[in-house]
């Protein structure tokens, strides 16, 4: 990709609220059904979860005893730090990954920001909050929306950038960044005083891509780690974040001194204990996505690669309008991608359910494009 291909949208402030997915309550209310009766293919919600032993955790934390008294984050950052063996001051904890990496921001300050698009939007906003002049780099469906490092690399090197965002998995596609590439990546922005903000989001799926033990080591580094998605409680907003002492305690500082509640801190404890489930999580996963993928392909959608638990779909050209309407009669929500930049209506993103869940909306969509699909 050529410089001239980066475009500065810096005058463009997004002033409208982000679109999400998971708005199962706002269709419930709409559809007049209880919130149980929608299936929801619009948030990356783990199928398995909440594991029992977290409900458990947040149940016993509603005892009056316990309420009263403030939340103390002390267990849960020390179960953190033994898990990645890092230390209790490398690590930040937040109301979840949004929160955080809005503190992030004010913490660097950027004044210019490289942003890989298509992109979760709470990153335009959060570096338009401290009114950082945003440079895009758009990721091609040519490239499975994966950048090429050296290019990155380079751009970052000749263009004085004071911070670059990236995830990985990518959010909407679910393409996975090589671990190496990454690291290049990283070492060079640190050598030209660049910081460097990794969400890792959905890296449960594949943990072994992780760079959370990189960023204690390295000056420029925050990584962002969500515990809802992959637990299945997304209801309980709580996440982390991992970076050299001195940038965690600027991070800290940006933060709220309660920033998330007792419920939350022991739900989040009894997660990190959850290894069998994490490993039966993956497999299912595993076994769900690529079956989806194939029946999707069957149907004649392109299907992305992905190593989350979700997939971005292209819809044949002209189907794609009135099929949220067609679907919601089914009480099932999709995500749409026409939110996300450089992504139009012909793509969705559908989350990995369960078999019997995935089987009936490949079912809905085939009868859908029988009717819709332009000759």
């Amino acid at each position: 990709m050529s410089y001239a291909a980066m475009r500065d949208r810096s005058d463009k402030v997004q002033t409208t609220r982000v679109l999400h997915g998971g708005r199962v309550y706002e269709a419930a209310r709409r559809w007049g059904i209880d919130p149980d009766d929608v299936i929801d293919f619009s948030a990356n919600i783990n199928p398995l979860g909440p594991p029992p032993g977290v409900i458990a955790a947040a149940e016993t934390s509603l005892r009056p005893s316990i309420l009263r008294a403030y939340p103390d984050v002390q267990a849960f950052v020390s179960a953190l730090a033994d898990k990645h063996q890092l230390m209790p001051d490398e690590i930040v904890i937040g109301n979840g990954v949004a929160a955080l990496m809005f503190a992030i921001v004010r913490a660097i300050l950027p004044r210019r920001v490289l942003l890989l698009e298509p992109a979760f939007g709470e990153y335009s906003r959060a570096c338009n909050a401290v009114k950082a002049e945003v440079i895009t780099w758009q990721l091609t469906q040519q490239d499975d929306f994966t950048p090429s490092f050296a290019s990155l690399i380079s751009a970052v090197e000749k263009r004085q950038f004071d911070l670059v965002i990236l995830n990985s998995p990518h959010n909407p596609t679910g393409a996975l960044y090589p671990i190496h590439a990454l690291q290049s990546l990283i070492r060079i922005a640190e050598e030209n005083n660049t910081s460097v903000m990794l969400d890792e989001a959905f890296i449960d799926y594949v943990p072994r891509s992780s760079l959370v033990s990189l960023a204690a080591k390295n000056s420029k580094l925050v990584v962002l780690r969500s515990l809802t998605k992959f637990y299945a409680i997304p209801g309980i907003r709580i996440g982390y974040a991992v970076s050299g002492a001195r940038l965690a305690g600027r991070i800290r500082e940006q933060i709220d001194p309660w920033p998330v509640s007792t419920v939350a801190l022991d739900a989040a404890l009894a997660a990190l204990d959850q290894d069998e489930f994490g490993s039966e999580t993956r497999r299912q996963n595993a076994l769900a996505r690529e079956e989806f993928s194939g029946a999707l392909r069957a149907n004649g959608l392109q299907v992305f690669p992905s190593a989350a638990n979700f997939l971005l779909v292209k819809l044949p050209r002209g189907s794609g309008a009135g099929l949220e309407s067609f679907l919601a009669a089914e009480r099932i929500l999709i995500r749409r991608c026409d939110s996300f930049r450089g992504l139009g209506d012909s793509y969705i993103r559908l989350a990995v359910r369960n078999s019997s869940d995935n089987l009936r909306l490949v079912c809905l969509l085939e009868k859908w494009f029988r009717g819709n699909v332009e000759d």
